[in-house]
């Protein structure tokens, strides 16, 4: 008989239950680990003892310097690092040695006068003095720079620099002989007036007659220098002089309405933006009030005045160097360094060697002294030398040396608490 339906499903066989697996142990909660201090309180928490100032250069490097020309060039040999032979793609090294090229041999007054720090300063103009006046360096300024913007350049490398650009097409033959035998008869002058012009064309361009010479001697065909010309330059000679870099408008040296760093409201006028934003729209105290054309500098015998400064200044040049602002924008970034990094410190001061190994970005390994080619050294200030850099930097008066005793020789920021 067949078995109900309900007997067979009675019959079934039970699996076995899987025991119950022990319940997870829940996670440790991860606790926020705490902030390590700012960076400016882990960098050299106390002070360095101070046992005097010292000078950039060695007693031993020092008496090998005897006078501003050879300090000049020995400023020079120091200032950029070889370009390695590794490390750098093609396109990176042409670009380092081109900017090298531009770069103008021009050594500020400041680092003259920082290397030779054991002589007397009054000693060291006079002897600049001396020699600009023989013609053998000349003195160019740039306004509104400091002791940044004044600099000094051998006569020679002046004329070489001439004879390159003239190679190169951005000067005219005779334009050259007149400008050399300008700076050869006037070797103190720095700016050239109006009454240094004459009127006339003259024989300009990118021709070379039989006088000129691509990087020929001082005066093309002159012996001397001197030649037979007058000392004087044409319109178009100023005109071809201003394109090729060696002469700046003086209009533009020193604006009107006083400093560029003032706000917007102090620049052009004298009354207050926000004392007169206090007065309802269209009325006359919203406009600066009565005088407001007086407080700006307008009317009277005051504006013929500013415009016969004006046309005097619009009518006269500053002799420059091309490539000058390149110079003084990598020294000013280079500074600007300094200052930042040992900003970073507790007491604005910090080891010269502490300060080098994050300039060259170096790394010791195994006792070898490693430098990262992409470190700010070579990174942002083309490979410069770090003596250059605090040269510049103590000639501007922005740090000082003085002898910690324990770690060498220190640098501070100037004005920083020393008690």
């Amino acid at each position: 008989m067949p078995q109900s339906l309900r007997s067979i499903l009675g019959y079934r066989i039970a699996k076995p239950r899987s025991q119950s697996s022990p319940p997870k142990k829940s996670r440790p909660k991860t606790t926020t680990k705490p902030r390590p201090p700012s960076q400016k309180t882990l960098f050299f928490p106390d002070k360095f003892p101070d046992l005097g100032d010292l000078p950039i250069l060695t007693p031993q490097e020092a008496l090998s310097l005897r006078d501003v020309v050879q300090t000049m060039r020995y400023i020079r040999s120091r200032m950029f690092t070889a370009v390695p032979s590794r490390g750098f793609t093609s396109a990176r090294t042409a670009e380092l040695l081109n900017y090298r090229a531009g770069m103008p041999r021009l050594i500020t007054m400041g680092h003259i006068h920082a290397v030779l720090g054991g002589t007397s300063p009054s000693r060291v103009e006079r002897e600049v003095a001396e020699l600009v006046g023989k013609g053998l360096l000349r003195r160019v300024r740039v306004e509104r720079r400091g002791l940044l913007g004044e600099a000094l350049m051998e006569m020679e490398d002046l004329r070489v620099l001439l004879g390159r650009v003239e190679g190169e097409g951005g000067l005219g033959g005779r334009t050259r002989e007149a400008f050399w035998r300008f700076l050869r008869r006037r070797p103190m002058v720095l700016v050239v007036g109006a009454g240094d012009i004459r009127e006339g064309k003259g024989r300009v361009g990118g021709e070379h007659d039989e006088v000129g010479g691509g990087g020929g001697g001082g005066g093309g065909g002159d012996k001397d220098g001197d030649g037979d010309g007058d000392g004087f330059l044409t319109q178009s000679q100023v005109d071809e002089l201003v394109r090729a870099g060696f002469l700046t408008s003086c209009a533009t040296a020193a604006p009107a309405n006083g400093n560029l760093h003032l706000r917007p409201e102090d620049r052009t006028t004298l009354t207050s933006i926000a004392h007169v934003s206090r007065f309802a729209s269209g009325t006359v105290s919203a406009v600066g009030g009565r005088n407001a054309l007086h407080l700006a500098g307008g009317g009277g015998a005051t504006a013929r005045k500013h415009h016969g400064a004006n046309n005097a200044a619009a009518s006269s040049f500053r002799i420059a160097v091309p490539g000058h602002g390149r110079y003084l924008k990598l020294a000013d970034a280079a500074v600007r360094w300094v200052q930042d990094a040992l900003s970073a410190t507790t007491w604005g001061q910090g080891p010269e060697a502490w300060l080098r190994e994050r300039f060259e970005a170096s790394q010791t390994r195994h006792g070898v002294d490693n430098k990262n080619l992409y470190g700010p050294r070579w990174k942002d200030f083309w490979g410069v030398e770090w003596e250059w850099v605090l040269g510049e930097a103590v000639g501007l008066g922005i740090v000082d040396l003085f002898d910690t005793g324990s770690v060498g020789r220190g640098v501070r920021i100037r004005g920083a608490m020393r008690n």
